[in-house]
């Protein structure tokens, strides 16, 4: 008997062994919004529901029709102020939306829209939200003429906190927040290289992950965070090219891939995954071999094992068929009738 657990559990240790080894695969599933007409569509955001927020654009990019695709696959399109070039950029597991219409930040929920307070009354000029988390916290950027820069900001219930990574910040884009208080985006000091940023809510501190090791390093944005530490953004070559990554805060690693769709355009290649939730569902976009801007999501799925250990796993299920077939012996045999006569 115990021969045979050590042979179950060897088998099992193999399986589960081997699909730690192989890591994660993506499937990819490209998504046209509605109204997309030629013009391409942008996905910004998912929520841990599995709802994607984003637009798509009519042929000349002069209408944007902004939508929620919903979780059973069913697409809600929004009307944003009136606005044709408004910008639905984040949600929540509540549905809340943010973004941006007519150079002020807003958050939408159940149709009402609500238009947030500036970040820093008398000198804010514009302002986007980027980013929204479970408890309506949100994240974004405005342009301050005080300064002349364009800062980050976090507002809890309209207390802002701004975020300057660096003390020569010109530009910080504070892109998301997951429900920990992990904020997360990107910002340049020089309008053109960018790097991505974490800020933590807690401890009122940031965190500066080094730069990705490729090639012709251009910029770095970081796009999105789940509750596990996962974040999401893309990477840029000094030629225009853009890769997507994935990001392990807790081991500072980068794992790459692009949106296998993805086409080559005047030598030049698009993905950026945009958005990430606590099942690891990956949102985004790409630019096909047409040159057309193309959305997509995709889910996690543990690669297919080796035949080694379909075999192994096949022994560990043979040991297991020999165990049922011993306790069913066993039990026939207590209740036989010779089995149930009594001693007297």
């Amino acid at each position: 008997m115990a021969r045979v657990t050590s042979l179950l559990w060897c088998a099992v240790f193999a399986f589960t062994g081997l699909s730690a080894r192989a890591g994660t695969i993506y499937n990819f599933v490209t998504l046209n919004g509605p109204g997309d007409n030629a013009g391409g569509t942008t996905v910004n955001a998912v929520s841990n529901t599995g709802a994607i927020v984003g637009f798509s654009s009519n042929a000349n990019a002069t209408v944007l029709t902004n939508f929620v695709r919903n979780p059973a696959g069913t697409f809600s399109t929004l009307n944003i102020n009136n606005d044709p070039l408004a910008n639905a950029n984040g949600i929540n597991n509540g549905g809340v939306v943010v973004g941006t219409t007519g150079g002020q930040a807003f958050s939408l929920s159940a149709g009402l829209l609500t238009l947030l307070p500036p970040a820093s009354p008398g000198n804010t000029t514009s302002e986007t939200a980027f980013g929204i988390n479970d408890t309506g916290v949100v994240v974004g950027q405005f342009a301050d003429n005080a300064t002349g820069t364009v800062p980050g900001f976090v507002d809890a219930s309209g207390q802002f906190t701004i975020l300057n990574p660096v003390a020569n910040a010109a530009v910080t884009n504070a892109q998301s927040i997951n429900d920990n208080g992990l904020v997360t985006g990107f910002y340049s000091t020089d309008g053109q290289h960018q790097h991505g940023f974490f800020y933590n809510t807690g401890t009122h501190t940031f965190q500066l992950p080094a730069d990705p090791v490729q090639p012709n390093l251009f910029l770095t944005q970081f796009l999105g965070i789940n509750d596990s530490g996962l974040a999401v953004g893309y990477w840029q070559d000094n030629a225009g090219s853009q890769h997507g990554f994935i990001y392990n805060v807790n081991t500072q690693s980068y794992t790459f891939l692009d949106e296998p769709n993805i086409g080559t355009n005047n030598g030049v290649q698009i993905t950026q995954i945009t958005g990430i939730n606590d099942s690891d569902r990956i949102v985004g976009f790409y630019v096909d071999s047409n040159g057309v801007q193309r959305g997509f999501y995709a889910d996690p799925a543990v690669a297919a094992p080796e035949p080694w250990s379909l075999s192994l796993m096949g022994l560990g299920l043979a040991g297991i068929g020999w165990r049922r077939r011993e306790l069913t012996q066993m039990r026939e045999r207590r209740t036989s009738p010779e089995n149930n006569r009594l001693t007297v």
